[in-house]
């Protein structure tokens, strides 16, 4: 009766947690959304400055060097190029991918910052669509048989020496 019980809770935990998952990626496209707007708008504003001097975004970039702190802007100013170049790549297939895709492109290749800024941002609720109860129930039975696993692990060598006993 105990092994059931804890069963049943831990298949109630991972439900819990896992009903959350639908939300979460929409919390954390939504703060893709949001990088790759501030992002495209830096950029767009280095690409006038660049233009206005007679450069293009390369020449612009490769024209900060010269002290520590125009090394450490063109670095940063390649990384937020790249990151916004990833961004607009993955962000309308994110968009347009249903619950089980997003989680599994959110599993597949994370963007560390908007992940973190999701994470403080999220705030676990109820489940109240159909994705999000059919992840509760897929994470109940994913718990429970996780859990019924555990707790059968440590008696299995035991009930094989009984087993054998009466055999002979």
């Amino acid at each position: 009766m105990i092994l059931r019980a804890l069963t049943l809770a831990g298949g109630i935990v991972s439900a819990g947690i896992a009903a959350q998952g639908p939300g979460f990626t929409r919390a954390y496209v939504f703060q893709l959304e949001a990088a790759e707007q501030r992002l495209a708008k830096v950029v767009a504003d280095f690409d006038a400055a660049a233009q206005a001097a007679g450069l293009d975004r390369e020449g612009a970039v490769a024209r900060l060097r010269g002290s520590a702190l125009l090394e450490r802007r063109r670095l940063d100013m390649r990384r937020n190029i790249e990151r916004q170049g990833w961004l607009e790549a993955t962000l309308p297939r994110l968009q347009s991918a249903g619950p089980f895709l997003r989680c599994y492109l959110l599993w597949r290749n994370p963007d560390a910052e908007a992940l973190r800024a999701a994470l403080r941002g999220f705030a676990p609720t109820a489940p109240r669509s159909r994705a999000e109860w059919l992840f509760a129930g897929l994470g109940f039975i994913a718990g429970a048989s996780l859990t019924r696993l555990l707790l059968w692990l440590p008696t299995w060598p035991a009930r094989f020496r009984r087993r054998r006993a009466l055999r002979s």
